[in-house]
């Protein structure tokens, strides 16, 4: 039987007991490849033509007969796509840990008796006591400490064991090897790729039923929530906008169907719109667990979508990372320590954007140099309650999530 009739059964067998799976997987070019291709087991990657399967005709064949096993490492590229393994650009980070951790994320939801002997599972590592659902940087920030340490009296010497040896083995880790051309692409090129999965992630969802997508683990679901089916603001973005309206001088004709012309009563007439130039920075302290970022990335969407042009500030006691938002949660925030609201503030007060939105719990020392653009701190829920005498010395205006104090 050839390959593709192969596995057009295994995507039977997924729309049987997982449709999301196979609804995700319909929509993906599908490419038989051969000796000399750089792939030489299973991959999904990203090309001109959009996002394609590869499949080696000579592992499929010979390596990867069992029929359990073609479905679970199926699923296993499948779920790459829905954390966006693909989309992760850290082009500093050690290459190797990255496909480890990155696998360690997604077998998590693969029963082990559906993928192969060598796989990584997070018991590959005992050592390491590496907790279950978390993120790809996670794993990767724990396995690179093993990395790190020196021989001698080292308690993750096994750790450091399995790590040289999966590096010997492979362990199908190759499968990643198509994610690199993603890396060498413009950034016009990558935001289409963005486009491109997004499209591919909600058409799979709306293909799915009720029960499907309920029967979907919670963290993948919360995964795919974070990026197709936001909950609603929590803020009102656009009257926040409209406070910093008056503090820009950029502004722009819109068209609009809605408004005659004044001066020649025809259709679309032109709307005067303003720009907002934002600052936006996100604490990632220790104080601030993972449901905050969240929350916070969640606001940033909204905030976006109401029209702002968005610099994102991940800091805690410094700025850690500075881009540019365009509607994407990233894998992971850079961070963890304490919290000081100095160093974003000089940013702001030298970059002078239209307005500083500073999302935090609050509780930092006080300070020293007041903002010199107008600031809208958003507080936590839990955070600094408005009877504390630091709440009054926080400069400019004050707006906290339902729920808190």
């Amino acid at each position: 039987m050839h390959t593709l009739d192969q596995l057009a059964q295994t995507a039977i067998a997924l729309l049987l007991r997982e449709p999301f799976y196979a609804h995700l997987l319909s929509g993906l070019n599908k490419e038989v490849v051969g000796p000399g291709h750089p792939v030489d087991t299973l991959a999904v990657g990203h090309t001109a033509k959009g996002y394609t399967l590869y499949i080696n005709d000579r592992f499929w064949n010979t390596e990867l007969t069992r029929p359990e096993h073609r479905y679970g490492v199926l699923k296993h590229e499948l779920l790459h796509l829905v954390f966006r393994h693909l989309q992760v650009s850290e082009t500093l980070f050690d290459r190797h840990l990255l496909n480890v951790a990155f696998d360690l994320v997604v077998n998590q939801y693969v029963e082990r008796s559906l993928l192969p002997d060598d796989s990584l599972f997070l018991d590959t590592f005992p050592d390491l006591a590496l907790l279950p659902g978390q993120t790809w940087f996670y794993y990767y920030k724990q396995l690179e400490s093993v990395k790190k340490s020196q021989d001698g009296e080292d308690p993750n010497a096994p750790a450091r064991e399995s790590l040289q040896r999966i590096r010997a083995d492979s362990h199908g880790l190759e499968r990643h090897q198509p994610w690199q051309a993603i890396d060498n692409q413009s950034e016009l090129e990558k935001s289409l790729a963005e486009t491109q999965l997004d499209g591919l992630l909600r058409s799979a969802h709306q293909r799915s039923s009720a029960q499907a997508w309920g029967s979907l683990p919670s963290d993948v679901r919360e995964q795919l929530q974070s990026f197709l089916i936001p909950a609603g603001s929590r803020v009102d973005w656009r009257r926040v906008l409209r406070l910093f309206a008056g503090t820009t001088g950029k502004t722009y004709l819109k068209t609009t169907l809605k408004r005659p012309s004044k001066r020649y009563g025809t259709v679309p007439g032109n709307v005067l719109r303003h720009k907002q130039h934002l600052l936006v920075a996100i604490d990632t302290s220790g104080s601030i667990g993972q449901p905050e970022l969240n929350l916070f990335f969640s606001e940033l969407f909204f905030l976006w979508r109401a029209g702002a042009t968005i610099d994102v500030l991940e800091c805690d006691t410094r700025i850690h990372q500075q881009y540019s938002y365009r509607g994407r949660t990233p894998q992971a925030a850079t961070g963890r320590g304490g919290t000081d609201f100095q160093e974003p503030v000089a940013l702001a007060n030298r970059e002078k954007p239209d307005g500083l939105l500073y999302f935090t719990d609050g509780f930092a020392p006080t300070l020293q140099t007041p903002p010199r653009v107008p600031t809208l701190w958003v507080l936590t829920p839990g955070g600094l309650a408005d009877s504390h005498p630091q709440y009054s010395q926080l400069p400019g205006r004050k707006v906290r999530f339902a729920g808190g104090a």
